[in-house]
């Protein structure tokens, strides 16, 4: 799951980088990054970036239940319910205080084209794929 996840990250920001530069060589500027991931969603990269974090806490899991063996139920329990707030922590912060909502406020205001973008394009996950939109 984390290099899956590790992957998709750099493919969506190679497709963002690969999207900037055309715009630039073409003189176009202030357009919606719409392909490849970006189609699907409008923050791939920390979608991306949350799941590798995902990845990491799931890949702890072993761990967390071997020190079942040597810890209290208390503080097995305590870790556990760590290891699920880190998840929560991750997605919170990637798109409410350092990814997609701040980044979503400058790109309305510089893209005229971005409200309808948000209109077809789901903020965070891929929920597009799934619905098979």
């Amino acid at each position: 799951m984390w290099l899956a996840a590790f992957a998709m990250e750099t493919i969506a920001d190679i497709q963002k980088l690969a999207f900037l530069k055309a715009m630039k060589s073409t003189g176009i500027n202030n357009q919606v990054c719409n392909v490849g991931l970006w189609r699907f969603s409008r923050h791939p990269n920390y979608f991306a970036e949350w799941m590798v974090w995902n990845g990491l806490v799931i890949a702890a899991i072993p761990s967390w239940l071997a020190l079942y063996q040597q810890e209290t139920v208390v503080v097995c329990v305590l870790l556990g319910v760590g290891l699920l707030i880190t998840s929560k922590i991750m997605h919170t912060t990637l798109v409410v205080y350092t990814g997609a909502v701040p980044s979503e406020f400058y790109s309305v205001q510089k893209r005229s084209e971005y409200k309808a973008y948000q209109q077809t394009t789901n903020i965070f996950s891929l929920d597009r794929i799934r619905h098979g939109k």
